[in-house]
């Protein structure tokens, strides 16, 4: 088979496709930006600080989402060519991820099966794996294919001394895993329903990683995720940076179940509002989409240059009032090869900082103030921010063993 290194252009069915959604989403975006309005749920909703600062609800939601669900480890173009390998850690154990001879994923635990010492510690492209405690080596399959001094394990099945593999599924250029050793197989497109549509039109498989960091946050991990959810606060809190580049309080929200989409509205969309669409200029904006638990993709233009994808993956930390943001920035294919990466770089930088010197610094702030909130206290969540108040449905519904 071909290298998915092998980067092909994009498809034209999958152009058309994005193109479609794309300019659905402007049109409607553009209706409420001239009714100054925007999408709202049924009625406001109430959230007991408890989800953010109990102990032990952080710990049985860790059981219920981080360990029982899907959850995005990667994408494709991350580990390209057979041999290549990343660990991904950020949730408790070290899971391995390597791409086989064939093509591949595979996940294991990163735990040789000989002392528990940790096999990879180096993410080079390599043939095969060897723990340098005491040199036990394993093929990209995870299958133990050397044994120094063997005859002193005379007696155990070499079979069963393979590493211990992880459920591992890809699809739609998104690597998920499961946490749990030899657990049921990862059915993505259950996972994502008719969500897997918007998601297969990105072309993330053709996604080429720019840069990478990580952020971390003096709050719970869904009080930092709370940032991302709605615009309400965009002309408050980042009013010369994000506030300068889209409408506060103007959101459109389309709901898949788990997951959902949003669009804020760009200012520059106002320019041509009276025009006919035909006179539209293109736009590389196709919204923000929210892959539940802790996934955001957005889906974004660099002016001037062209569309990028910033993902922000966010995950609890060692207590309940900490997180860790992995944040990520890739070039899509559709963007064209002759281009200068270093503005994705640029991009990468300038969202870094908002996030950690604006959102972030109101989530610290917050998540102190919510521990010491008086007996029956409870946030409130409005009717015009209705993506959060469906993600905190979700949430509920998973942890009372309704979904």
């Amino acid at each position: 088979m071909a290298s998915v290194a092998d980067r092909p252009g994009t498809s034209p069915e999958m152009e058309a496709a994005r193109r479609e959604s794309h300019y659905a989403l402007r049109r409607r975006t553009l209706d409420r930006m001239r009714s100054r309005s925007t999408d709202l749920d049924a009625a406001p909703m109430r959230i007991d600080p408890a989800v953010y600062t109990s102990a032990d609800y952080a710990e049985r939601e860790r059981r219920a989402i981080f360990h029982g669900m899907p959850i995005v480890a990667g994408l494709t173009r991350d580990i390209p060519e057979p041999g290549d390998m990343m660990l991904f850690d950020v949730l408790g154990p070290s899971i391995l991820l390597v791409r086989s001879k064939a093509g591949t994923v595979n996940a294991f635990l990163n735990m040789c099966p000989h002392r528990g010492a940790k096999v990879v510690t180096d993410c080079s492209r390599r043939t095969r794996m060897t723990c340098r405690f005491h040199a036990w080596t394993f093929d990209l399959e995870g299958k133990l294919i050397g044994q120094p001094g063997k005859e002193g394990f005379e007696g155990v099945d070499k079979a069963e001394l393979g590493l211990l593999p992880v459920p591992v599924a890809e699809r739609y250029g998104l690597i998920f895993v499961r946490l749990t050793p030899r657990g049921e197989p990862i059915d993505v497109d259950a996972h994502l329903g008719d969500f897997a549509g918007e998601i297969a039109h990105l072309e993330l498989g053709k996604a080429d990683p720019i840069r990478r960091s990580e952020i971390p946050c003096e709050a719970n991990w869904k009080y930092a995720l709370d940032t991302y959810g709605e615009s309400y606060h965009f002309a408050s809190l980042h009013p010369e940076t994000i506030g300068q580049l889209a409408y506060s309080n103007i959101m459109i929200y389309d709901n898949y179940g788990l997951h959902a989409r949003l669009a804020f509205p760009r200012a520059e969309f106002m320019d041509y509002q009276e025009r006919d669409e035909a006179e539209w200029p293109h736009t590389d904006y196709g919204g923000l989409y929210m892959l539940f638990p802790n996934m955001i993709i957005n889906v974004n233009s660099i002016p001037g240059v062209g569309q990028f994808y910033g993902i922000s993956r966010v995950f609890p930390g060692e207590t309940v009032d900490r997180s860790r943001t992995l944040l990520s920035t890739y070039q899509p294919a559709h963007s064209g090869a002759e281009v200068d990466v270093a503005k994705w770089a640029e991009m990468h930088d300038f969202i870094q900082r908002v996030v950690t010197e604006e959102d972030y610094s109101v989530s610290r702030d917050g998540q102190d103030n919510l521990r010491w909130a008086p007996e029956g206290f409870a946030t409130v969540l409005g009717r015009n921010e209705i993506a959060l108040q469906h993600w905190h449905r979700n949430l509920n519904a998973i942890m009372q063993g309704r979904n």
